[in-house]
């Protein structure tokens, strides 16, 4: 079973051809420092303030992430 920081590296790698690479890998980077919600939610940051489309896949996984942290959908 796939960590849950591999799952937030995962999404932010197929949200790289709708957001900028180097605001992806900035966001990425906070897992270094154990701060994976960070990551998470910096990426959705991104996903709502540019208006990314997403695919059914991305959707689930974000829903998986947020009930992982405990969360309800950030994107809804």
């Amino acid at each position: 079973m796939k960590t849950l920081d591999e799952r937030i590296k995962n999404l932010g790698k197929s949200l790289a051809d709708r957001i900028d690479a180097n605001l992806i890998s900035a966001a990425l980077e906070y897992i270094t420092f154990s701060e994976r919600f960070l990551a998470f939610e910096t990426l959705c940051d991104y996903i709502e303030d540019f208006n990314i489309r997403l695919t059914e896949k991305e959707s689930q996984e974000i829903s998986f992430i947020n009930k992982e942290f405990g969360m309800k959908n950030t994107l809804d």
